[in-house]
């Protein structure tokens, strides 16, 4: 997938549960909370939702995890947040 192309595709997915598919065999799953030029950025879950809820539904981390658009394979949406 050429970074424009992943550029594109992931505005149209911002906000929703996806999964990333990196060229290295990677794969991200998470809530895709903003694109830029150069990267999109996920919220992923961990062991701190449970707890305090805040941090990921308020960005604790910032815009979340940041993935390259360069190393983007495929970017799938998930129905449900698996």
């Amino acid at each position: 997938m050429s970074k424009s192309s992943a550029y594109s595709q992931c505005c149209r997915m911002l906000n929703q549960p996806v999964e990333i598919r990196c060229y290295d065999g990677s794969i991200h799953r998470g809530i895709l909370t903003h694109v830029d030029r150069t990267n999109a950025y996920l919220q992923m879950p961990d062991a701190n939702f449970t707890s305090n809820p805040g941090l990921f539904l308020w960005g604790g981390y910032g815009w979340g995890f940041p993935v390259a658009l360069a190393s983007i394979a495929a970017i799938l949406a998930l129905g449900f947040l698996w």
